[in-house]
């Protein structure tokens, strides 16, 4: 609007503007009626005749807005100031009437200036057309660049311009102003031309009137109207034009604006959204049907947070609240379920609109980043579990040993025992006794091979736990001899290990992460190590805790690193090993571990001395470090029951029964169907049930449900067996339902503790 009330202020100029040379020029390329009209008469004698003449335009424009009743310049006055500028008509001369009298006296008056003007628009059209069109093309660059426009469409643009004014003469109808004032506002979006051209180009209507009237001298004018009246119609019409005008390109103006808008809203890759102060959407970009599948329709009016599973609405919450406060914006990520049960994880931030009771949310879609990451870990933590698959192995075949070969004795101890109990009656105990002391022995030494075996199968699920999903309490040096044992073997030929621990507390982390931390550490320097005597290589691990803070620092003595490899070895997929399929992201893994628990890594190396890699950790929050767990109590006498025991392994279920059918009536079922019809035959008269988590055609978590629609009284008396939760799906089950679970290998006191709990009616969780 601005512009337009420049234009406006500009259009008294336009006249002057021509004073300019080139109009001989311009005049020949035009019709010859205009000079045909200049012939009939002297200047001089036109120019003193009419109250603005063709002759007039040499004045200054001062000079002739002093002579004109109402020049274009005076319509920036208001309507009433304007009135009182303008001449009193004949009859308002002769006598003051009534002000009801002297309006519908000027009504009249521009009634008949209407009429006059149409008249002599029709009677001189093609002048006027020549004459408005050469007065536009006299116009300088500088005004407006629409005489930059080419001739054809200024000569169009002007018979258009003539053509609407004389239809609001014929009728008042404005549709045609309105379609050629719609087509001047698109045709300048179209080519750029200054928003003012067209108010300047219209303003040359009432020169060219002017110069018509200048040489017809009023003839055959019987109404009484002068050539002022005639102009004052010309000025309302240009009037009528600029406000509408001003209007048109407003409103294409604010359409524009909000196409815009629009288009980088809906042309956005992330999810759009606009949310009230309670959180409900009010509107949506189309990127949330590609997303999520829905209508973006149907989900106006429903609350953002019904986009997130369960576990995450709070989350999400929290930020629409936060919003809502005016608070400074915050990131969270959440996951959403799509129409396809699909899950999305999706980062959030929500803004609230300035000067709005509303926010926007900008939801971006992470879920294939979050999984690069996820595979980027696995992949390098598969890497690293290959190379100690040998050590794994050969941990585990020296207890396998202990175990085998003490089984063979147990079998020949009872081959002698019942041998040696022939001679019994004789009084001779001694060969009896040598075979049951040799039995206990074999089955106490074979227990320890067992119990190392768990141990090491412990150690590998911690190592492999890449999903861990709550932070646990952890002693540092126990995450770093589990490493150490993963890859004792590989250092031990290559090195000598040095440990030098100091005291320090728990922290709260992630075990399983740190664990392989230390792990890619303990490779590189292994990998590092020169081709020389085991016994002047080594490493050496050192800890101490500082002001709250855990110190632990790995060096070794090998070939170290140049300040060009120090300054890329934490860079993702750098690596110094040549001829290694492997990428370099084991010490970028590391160190996002290290961040991620509040904690900093950082190296220094000389190349021929060693390197030290430094890492200094806090910890996450202490409030989310979860109790600990009091000591197991011995198994105490517990009621005889019915026991249902459920797993796919009969050996299993074998030793099962021999454990525990002194004590209780035992039921085995190789798999949950079967343990269903057990149910239904007997209506479900059982007291507890133990039951393997994961089965094939049907698995515990499968059976519980069952179980519950069923038998719904049986669900809290169930405990479940596990050798790891594999699955998404198991992990969220062992998560979510309460009941006792029992990690395998199973000691028989864990779980008779855990028979007991049921028989008694308790829901005391075991262990995991």
């Amino acid at each position: 609007m601005a512009a337009d009330e420049g234009s406006s202020r500009e259009l008294p100029e336009a006249r002057g503007a021509r004073d300019g040379g080139g109009e001989g020029e311009r005049r020949s390329q035009l019709p010859e009626g205009r000079s045909a009209r200049e012939r009939e008469g002297g200047d001089g004698e036109r120019r003193s005749q009419l109250p603005e003449s063709r002759g007039s335009r040499d004045l200054g424009d001062g000079e002739r807005r002093s002579q004109l009743p109402e020049s274009r310049g005076s319509r920036d006055l208001g309507d009433g100031e304007r009135r009182s500028q303008l001449p009193e008509s004949r009859g308002e001369r002769r006598s003051h009437v009534p002000s009801v009298h002297a309006s519908s006296h000027a009504e009249t008056s521009m009634a008949l200036a209407r009429r006059r003007l149409l008249e002599l628009c029709k009677r001189h059209k093609d002048e006027l057309i020549d004459d408005w069109i050469e007065n536009v093309l006299a116009l300088p660059p500088e005004r407006g660049r629409y005489t930059d426009r080419p001739v054809g469409e200024v000569t169009e643009n002007v018979r258009s311009w003539l053509a609407a004014f004389m239809r609001i003469l014929e009728d008042g109808s404005a549709e045609l102003l309105d379609q050629f004032i719609t087509h001047l506002v698109e045709q300048r979006y179209a080519t750029g031309y200054s928003i003012s051209g067209p108010l300047i180009a219209a303003s040359e209507f009432r020169t060219a009137v002017a110069g018509v009237l200048d040489t017809t001298h009023d003839e055959g004018v019987t109404d009484g109207t002068s050539s002022i009246d005639v102009l004052r119609a010309v000025d309302a019409l240009l009037l009528q034009f600029e406000h509408r005008f001003a209007e048109a390109y407003a409103q294409r103006s604010l359409f524009a604006s909000e196409e815009r808008y629009r288009e980088i809203v809906e042309l956005s890759s992330d999810v759009l959204a606009t949310i009230d102060q309670e959180g409900m959407l009010t509107r949506l970009n189309v990127r949330f049907e590609v997303l999520f599948g829905h209508s973006r329709q149907a989900w106006i009016g429903r609350p953002i947070t019904a986009l997130a599973v369960a576990a995450d609405v709070p989350v999400l919450r929290a930020l629409v609240m936060s919003a809502s406060r005016a608070e400074a914006p915050r990131e969270a990520t959440v996951r959403c379920a799509t129409r396809a049960g699909l899950t999305k994880v999706m980062t959030v931030r929500i803004t609230r609109l300035y000067g709005e009771d509303a926010s926007l949310a900008l939801m971006r879609d992470v879920t294939e980043e979050v999984a690069r990451r996820a595979q980027i870990l696995h992949s390098e933590k598969l890497a690293s579990i290959g190379q100690v698959a040998a050590s794994v192995a050969h941990e585990l075949n020296n207890p396998m040993a202990w175990v085998m070969a003490n089984l063979e004795q147990i079998r020949n101890g009872a081959h002698k025992l019942v041998a040696a109990a022939r001679p019994v009656a004789s009084g001779s105990y001694e060969d009896l006794l040598r075979a049951i002391d040799l039995i206990d022995r074999s089955c106490h030494e074979a227990l320890a091979g067992v119990e190392r075996m768990r141990d090491i199968v412990t150690d590998l699920n911690l190592f492999s736990s890449s999903s861990e999903r709550k932070p646990e309490r952890v002693d540092l040096v126990d995450v770093i001899e589990l490493a150490l044992r993963m890859t004792g073997p590989q250092l031990s030929q290559l090195c000598r290990i040095e440990r030098c621990y100091g005291e320090m507390p728990p922290l709260v982390g992630y075990p399983g992460k740190l664990s392989q931390v230390f792990v890619n550490l303990f490779i590189n320097a292994a990998q590092a190590m020169p081709n020389r005597p085991r016994d002047e290589n080594l490493v050496r691990v050192t800890t101490r805790f500082d002001d709250g803070v855990h110190h632990v620092e790995v060096e070794d003595n090998a070939r170290g690193m140049t300040p060009e490899v120090v300054e890329r070895i934490f860079d993702p997929f750098f690596t110094t090993k040549e001829e290694s399929a492997r990428p370099g992201i084991g010490l970028w893994v590391s160190r996002n571990i290290v961040e991620e628990q509040h904690g900093t890594m950082t190296v220094s190396s000389q190349p021929g001395i060693g390197t030290v890699f430094t890492i200094r950790l806090t910890g996450l929050d202490p409030a989310d470090m979860p109790a600990l767990r009091p000591p197991p109590e011995p198994p105490r006498p517990s009621s005889r029951g019915t026991i249902l025991f459920v797993d796919d392994e009969p050996m299993l279920l074998n030793a099962f029964a021999r454990a525990f059918e002194e004590r209780h009536e035992v039921l085995v079922a190789k798999s949950g169907h079967e343990a269903l019809d057990l149910l239904r035959d007997r209506g479900g008269r059982i007291d507890a049930i133990v039951c393997d988590l994961l089965m094939p055609q049907m698995s515990g978590m499968a059976l519980y449900d069952e179980i519950g629609e069923r038998f719904p009284q049986l669900q809290p008396k169930m405990a479940f067996m596990s050798g790891g939760a594999f699955t998404p799906s198991a992990r969220e089950f062992v998560e979510r339902v309460d009941n006792p679970k029992i990690a395998k290998p199973i000691s028989l006191d864990d779980l008779e503790r855990v028979i007991a709990d049921l028989l008694s009616g308790g829901q005391k969780r075991g262990a995991r």
